[in-house]
């Protein structure tokens, strides 16, 4: 492996991927970028293929790093064994050599954990759901394959990625007062793309990173938030039903790197996005 210039083969190339790209080529990284549409970034090149389907995946070239941003196309197990499990055998097995590492874009959804507690990424995994369950075969699958750096990303927003905001305009989320704080993580979409390109190049990543901005945050204090910048009134939770107390992640690993959020809280993050709205 050329520890100066690495080639690195993006898998999944959607927003985040290519925002990645971007990322790398400006850093004068020669970027392969992977997905089924074609879409493209300045720089990198370009192949269509489709993770599903191995027989598009003939043209693929050999890379140093592999780094799956893959979302799953269908929210149920199925997709999920798609994006974590088959998908990331098909690419290697397509390809000329196994790379000499990868990194794969995972979820904090595996910790399970719903009591309010930290956690930090070599916490023991607890997943509650099936398809958190098929993550966590997923990442063993292609850590037994090759070393891996699996980055377990929270709750993505950023450009383009407006859910929350739109909710808050139309009514379709409320406050919960007098109940425990329901804690929440995120991630802007370019730092995760940060802390990816990160793991990528550095010398020595760690094995499992958490990838959070550092400011856990109860989910009615970031509701009144974005609701008075909106201009908005809040109602009640239009699901009163009881809800878990979430979780509160660290980011010790990526710090320890040496990275830091460009959006260090959803404050900064989300006056970003309504400025470009």
């Amino acid at each position: 492996m050329n520890d100066s210039l690495p080639h690195v083969l993006i898998a999944g190339a959607g927003d985040v991927g290519l925002t990645l790209a971007t990322a790398l080529v400006e850093a004068g990284l020669p970027v392969s970028t992977l997905n089924r549409s074609g879409r493209r970034t300045d720089g990198a090149a370009p192949i269509i293929g489709d993770l599903s389907k191995p027989e598009t995946l003939e043209n693929v070239p050999a890379a140093d790093v592999v780094v799956f941003t893959t979302a799953p196309p269908t929210r149920d197990d199925a997709g999920y064994r798609v994006a974590y499990v088959d998908g990331p055998r098909a690419l290697l097995d397509a390809m000329p050599e196994d790379p000499a590492r990868a990194v794969l874009t995972s979820t904090t959804g595996v910790y399970g954990a719903d009591d309010g507690r930290w956690i930090t990424a070599t916490d023991v995994a607890s997943p509650t759901r099936s398809t958190a369950e098929v993550v966590i075969v997923g990442e063993n699958t292609l850590a037994s394959r090759v070393p891996t750096t699996i980055v377990r990303s929270a709750g993505i927003y950023g450009p383009g990625r407006l859910r929350l905001i739109d909710q808050v305009r139309r009514g379709a989320v409320g406050v919960t007062p007098g109940t425990p704080d329901r804690w929440t993580n995120r991630i802007h979409r370019d730092d995760l793309a940060a802390a990816l390109a990160l793991c990528a190049v550095h010398p020595s990543p760690p094995a499992l990173a958490i990838a959070v901005d550092g400011a856990p945050t109860p989910r009615d204090v970031v509701l009144r938030w974005l609701a008075d910048r909106l201009g908005v009134e809040l109602g009640p939770d239009p699901d009163p039903a009881e809800h878990p107390m979430g979780k509160r992640c660290r980011n010790s690993e990526l710090h320890d790197l040496g990275w830091e959020p460009a959006y260090p809280s959803y404050r900064e993050g989300y006056t970003s996005v309504l400025a470009n709205l």
